[in-house]
């Protein structure tokens, strides 16, 4: 692996571009990016072997408590809108200093969604928060999928986010695919359409697809 510590940010930047990844971020997060690059021979391959990601701050241990979310979960969930998605990823923007990038995030987040690639999604109700788990498929490369975690506050605030893919570090992450799943939880709050692949059990793991589609709203449920 290659000394990427006693390269220039400029230089770490080049390499990124080179490999089409993204070039946000301090040093310390390129040369991150670059290792899990050159670690999974620039996500070419159908295995990625991703580092376990930090836990987020008060996150529940184990799976124990979540539950596949459905058409009945509607109203258990906070009033999530499209102004406060919007808003936390300007805030994020402007903290993290990410330029245009994590509005980005938001459209292609949105071609995620509607190309259906958000495969999982399992919620828990811990004290006043939410807290939600599950996978959405890389846009371009099959068989691979990422496993997102959010945390959502009583007024629907997002408060927490974190994706396995290379852009979507936590505490804050600010990737396509969270980006999907926020996307998803504001049309099911708001219309009771529910835009997920399918079903997962209760103890998610990383990568594994569910084996059934499922598109579903409050009258009718069409399996595909």
């Amino acid at each position: 692996m290659a000394a990427y510590h006693l390269w220039k940010v400029d230089r770490l930047k080049l390499e990124l571009s080179k490999r089409g990844a993204v070039l946000r971020g301090r040093k310390a997060d390129l040369i991150e990016r670059l290792e899990a690059y050159d670690r999974n021979k620039n996500f070419r391959d159908d295995v990625v072997l991703l580092p376990t990601p930090s836990p987020l701050p008060d996150w529940p241990v184990g799976m124990f408590g979540f539950r596949q979310l459905t058409l009945d979960h509607r109203n258990q969930l906070p009033s999530l809108g499209m102004s406060q998605v919007e808003g936390y990823f300007l805030y994020r923007m402007a903290v993290d200093k990410q330029h245009q990038s994590d509005i980005q995030a938001i459209t292609k987040g949105r071609l995620l969604l509607e190309s259906g690639r958000v495969e999982a999604c399992s919620f828990k109700a811990e004290a006043s928060d939410v807290f939600l788990t599950g996978t959405v498929a890389a846009a371009m490369k099959k068989r691979i999928s990422y496993n997102y975690k959010v945390r959502l506050g009583p007024n629907g605030e997002v408060i927490n986010t974190d994706c396995e893919c290379p852009a979507g570090k936590g505490p804050c992450g600010t990737c396509k695919h969270v980006a999907a799943i926020l996307l998803v939880l504001v049309q099911f709050i708001e219309t009771g359409r529910l835009a997920i692949q399918g079903s997962c059990t209760e103890q998610l793991q990383t990568f594994h697809k569910p084996k059934k589609n499922y598109q579903g709203n409050n009258k009718t449920n069409v399996h595909q």
